[in-house]
């Protein structure tokens, strides 16, 4: 592996110019109390070579021409709204681009359907993948166009990942604006049709290893649905191999190596409460890579790397994991989009704060450890300070507004907006308002955070019925602060526990209750945790009833 860098590179790095941007760390001299840096230079520290991000910032042209007589169509391609079916169509194209001119094959590759709850969207996202025979784009083989269709202002993920660049101990992705042209009706007397603004974000794979001069045989994964615990579908032979590769990437999604061994016993180490967590995750993990992962979530509001969103990168030749960002457009304030917001069911208070990692083992331990909450917060408070502030996002921005507002405030673009508006004035002013709130963002998430911190960690519940009674518990509600924890128990046979409708009411320490068994029917239990000074949680769980969300409860039913 390339990048074990001394102190004196580490600490260039903060300075490096990145992504096409000359931005560099201002100090807030408003911050309200010394910052104690949790950062401490380690030799197996990773960096991402600053040229890797020296391209300029504009909206490349892309032509694609679809091949007369193909298997399938660009409308079956379309067609492929489950990605866990089976069914990937995929049809023959003709690449070109602004810096990358005409080869003069009649196609040079291949295109299909990408994303997972993307590809519900009305615009569809796409993976171009160029013949192995065909030239290399910018050391690249395969273009990850995605439209973003959910998000607003189409620039979330382009602008975590220019951010992330300047960020130490943290690997970005290469990301460009893409401007599509697409015959794709393969019919050259029909006009070629505008499928308008697009973000490519660079593959993790063998050529994201080889352009930062990594070990090509090191492994990689994206997290599918990963949450550090042991899984029969990870299950592998003798070699390292999977058992079976469709299991295996259920979970684990494998964009490069082919030994998995380590991996497995990484999990098991992580799970292992018999061992010291401290020795297991300075053998696994590094420490500032950790961290700042962490405390980037938490700023960007990336709640949904809980089990995705996210990738490990081990080493060849070594045992350590280290966190690679993945998935960004429903970050910086999705969650307050107008059309999001109004739905009001995406999520929980205590997936606004820290307590969103809760429930994973690997980062429950870290979180438990003596002194690393304080680690965590002085990497938030760090990374908001010098390198996600107000200004600096909004310079990111402003460099983008020219580029992309006159795309996505055009068809095709604005005719699927997800605005409140349906009219195109009003979908002007609703993309106006939410990129202009784009800059303000992190700073409400910090807020979030830091008031989040005070309240216990969530749980989960369950209700069993042992011969007449009905037994109610309950996880322990851990206080990060140490504070005195009680609960309030309801239980009642409706999801908003509405006056009438209550059937049991209790507080108590303990971490359960009995009752007599209520009546046949489907009930509903909250309980709240509340600390020794006031500050309150529900639980984890949670019900959708006519589609309705209902935070914290929990549904049980007695025959």
């Amino acid at each position: 592996m390339k990048a074990h860098y001394s102190v004196w590179l580490v600490a260039t790095t903060l300075l490096m110019t990145a992504c096409g941007s000359s931005d560099s760390p201002v100090a807030n001299t408003n911050e309200e109390a010394p910052i104690v840096s949790p950062f401490v230079a380690d030799a197996n520290d990773i960096v991402d070579p600053a040229s890797h991000y020296s391209a300029p910032l504009n909206v490349l042209n892309v032509q694609l021409k679809a091949v007369a007589g193909d298997t399938y169509t660009i409308a079956d391609v379309n067609s492929d709204t489950d990605p866990n079916d089976g069914y990937e169509p995929e049809i023959k194209v003709h690449f070109t681009a602004n810096d990358y001119p005409d080869d003069g094959k009649s196609n040079n590759a291949k295109l299909r359907i990408r994303g997972n709850s993307s590809r519900l969207g009305d615009q569809k996202s796409y993976r171009v993948k160029l013949a192995g025979t065909a030239a290399l784009w910018r050391g690249e083989q395969t273009l990850q166009l995605n439209k973003h269709p959910f998000d607003l202002s189409r620039v979330r993920n382009k602008l975590a990942f220019d951010l992330f660049c300047d960020i130490p101990y943290l690997s970005s992705l290469r990301t460009q604006f893409v401007h599509i042209s697409f015959d794709d009706d393969a019919n050259a007397a029909t006009p070629d049709v505008d499928y308008g603004l697009y973000t490519h974000v660079e593959k993790m794979g063998k050529e994201y290893l080889s352009n930062r001069g990594f070990n090509t045989s090191s492994n990689i994964y994206k997290a599918a649905d990963f949450i550090f615990v042991p899984d029969s579908r990870l299950a592998v032979d003798g070699s390292g191999a999977p058992v079976s590769k469709a299991n295996f990437e259920k979970v684990l999604e494998i964009e490069n190596g082919t030994d998995h061994r380590t991996l497995l016993s990484m999990i098991d180490a992580v799970n292992d409460e018999s061992t010291d967590f401290n020795t297991t995750f300075s053998h696994y993990f590094n420490r500032n890579n950790y961290l700042t992962w962490l405390a980037v979530n938490i700023l960007m509001g990336n709640h949904d790397t809980e089990n995705q969103n996210f990738a490990l990168y081990q080493p060849a030749g070594g045992e350590r994991f280290y966190f690679l960002p993945w998935d960004y457009d429903g970050s910086l304030g999705y969650e307050d989009q107008p059309d999001v917001k109004l739905a009001g069911s995406l999520y929980d208070s205590w997936q606004l704060g820290l307590a969103n990692w809760w429930g994973i083992p690997l980062h429950r331990r870290f979180i438990e450890q003596p002194g690393n909450l304080d680690a965590i917060i002085n990497a938030v408070r760090l990374l908001r300070r010098d390198y996600l502030s107000s200004a600096q996002i909004k310079t990111k921005t402003d460099s983008y507004k020219a580029l992309v507002q006159p795309l996505v405030l055009a068809s095709p673009d604005i005719d699927h907006l997800p605005t409140l508006a349906s009219d195109n004035a009003g979908r002007q002013t609703e993309w106006n308002t939410e990129y202009t709130r784009l800059s303000g963002v992190v700073e409400t998430n910090y807020q979030r955070f830091m008031s989040e911190l005070q309240k216990p960690m969530p749980f989960f519940q369950a209700a069993t019925i042992s011969g007449a009674d009905l037994v109610l518990s309950w996880d322990k509600a851990t206080d990060l602060q140490n504070d005195a924890v009680s609960y309030s128990l309801q239980i009642a046979s409706q999801p908003d526990f509405a006056t009438g409708s209550i059937k049991l009411s209790r507080t108590t320490s303990d971490l359960s209750a009995t009752s007599s068994v209520l009546p046949a029917g489907t009930y509903y239990m909250k309980v709240i945790a509340t600390d020794s000074k006031g500050h309150s949680r529900a639980g984890f769980d949670r019900v959708s009833v006519s589609g309705q969300t209902y935070f914290g409860v929990y549904e049980f039913s007695i025959p």
